[in-house]
């Protein structure tokens, strides 16, 4: 397992022997245990602690508090900043769920950092209780509490966990409001072809991607006629034909230098999904449909698809979902493309018949859309 010392040095004697120190603002211990042993972490941690307590006093002396001194061991302070950067499974983890289980977590260390690493499972269930206003925070903050103590039980810190058993809040909704066609009538009323939001509408109907995702899609992941890209969250990749309705829309907009197709109105692309996200909603706010979100589209395209025909393994395609039922790599993906080119031709037909689209002046793919 690699773990990030950030204070650890390593240097070479004037006899050629090498050997390791931790180093902070100019100071220096030398740590001599080698860095394989049981006892070298320990080592570092202890010697860390007291360089940051020297800079601490010398900085206190001439009114400076920027350095914060490390948690004491066995503190729940102590044990976060471990997992932070022990744990393989947060290492791993994409970066926006990893961006996600570190603020819950540093929240945590910043107000109880000093207490008891083990909180008592009662109190994690109040935890909960308190944070059900917005029942979603309560169970990533649970989630994020729930991974930190499997962890510690599983490089034996801890015999058992304080949140094993705590339930998550049952949350009683349908979730995003799903778009009808009627919708997708208004917003592109409001944003006609040629404008970044109906360009947006287009690409997010006509790839089924995460706003996260959306962000990204560019010119690279649409080659030869065909969009290849792998999603963040599950690492699923959307294998399809380019549908029509978004080669017109990409077709319509002015070219630029950068790759990716959604940009912002100074001709950047979006910080992030949420960014995205929050200027979407605005967009839909402007053509008087404010129930509408970005993952609101998602779900009625997966919709319109169904309800004129769509099958599973269509949907399973264009969406990304998990699918058991074909094997073989490069039988899934040759499958995959042919469903899902199926599936969002499938929500073309029915906004064409509707009078939403119009596949006249259908341009022709070029280095925009497939270089």
């Amino acid at each position: 397992m690699e773990v990030d010392l950030k204070y650890l040095s390593e240097e070479k004697t004037r006899h050629g022997r090498r050997v390791v120190y931790a180093r902070l603002k100019g100071k220096r211990i030398r740590l001599k245990h080698p860095v394989s042993s049981p006892e070298f972490l320990d080592e570092y941690r202890a010697a860390v602690k007291a360089l940051f307590a020297g800079v601490e006093e010398n900085e206190s002396k001439s009114g400076k508090h920027d350095v914060r001194v490390p948690f004491a061991a066995k503190t729940l302070g102590w044990l976060i900043d471990r997992y932070f950067t022990e744990s393989t499974k947060f290492l791993t983890m994409e970066a926006l769920g990893r961006k996600r289980r570190r603020k819950f977590l540093e929240a945590m260390k910043k107000e109880h950092g000093h207490k008891p690493m083990v909180i008592p499972g009662e109190n994690i269930a109040k935890g909960v209780a308190k944070r059900s206003a917005v029942p979603g925070n309560a169970n990533e903050w649970l989630k994020s509490m729930k991974a930190l103590y499997t962890w510690a039980v599983s490089v034996k810190i801890i015999e058992t966990s304080p949140a094993a058993g705590i339930p998550k809040i049952k949350i009683e909704t349908e979730g995003f409001y799903t778009w009808t066609v009627e919708d997708i009538r208004a917003y592109v009323k409001r944003h006609p072809i040629g404008t970044m939001p109906y360009l947006a509408c287009m690409l997010l109907l006509f790839t089924g991607l995460r706003r996260s995702d959306a962000t990204k899609f560019g010119r690279q992941h649409a080659r030869s006629g065909k969009v290849n890209f792998k999603t963040s969250k599950t690492g699923a990749d959307l294998i399809t034909e380019v549908p029509w309705p978004l080669v017109q829309a990409i077709e319509a907009m002015p070219e630029t230098d950068q790759l990716p197709y959604l940009l912002t109105a100074y001709g950047k692309p979006f910080a992030s999904g949420a960014a995205f996200g929050n200027w979407f909603k605005d967009r839909c706010t402007e053509a008087k449909l404010p129930d509408c979100t970005a993952h609101g589209l998602r779900k009625g395209g997966a919709t319109l698809c169904s309800e004129n025909g769509g099958s599973e393994v269509e949907l399973e395609a264009m969406y990304g979902w998990a699918n058991n039922r074909q094997s073989g790599t490069y039988t899934k993906k040759a499958r995959a493309l042919v469903l899902a080119t199926k599936g969002f031709e499938r929500i073309a037909e029915t906004l064409v018949a509707a009078k939403v689209l119009s596949k006249q002046g259908e341009r022709k793919r070029h280095s925009r859309v497939a270089p």
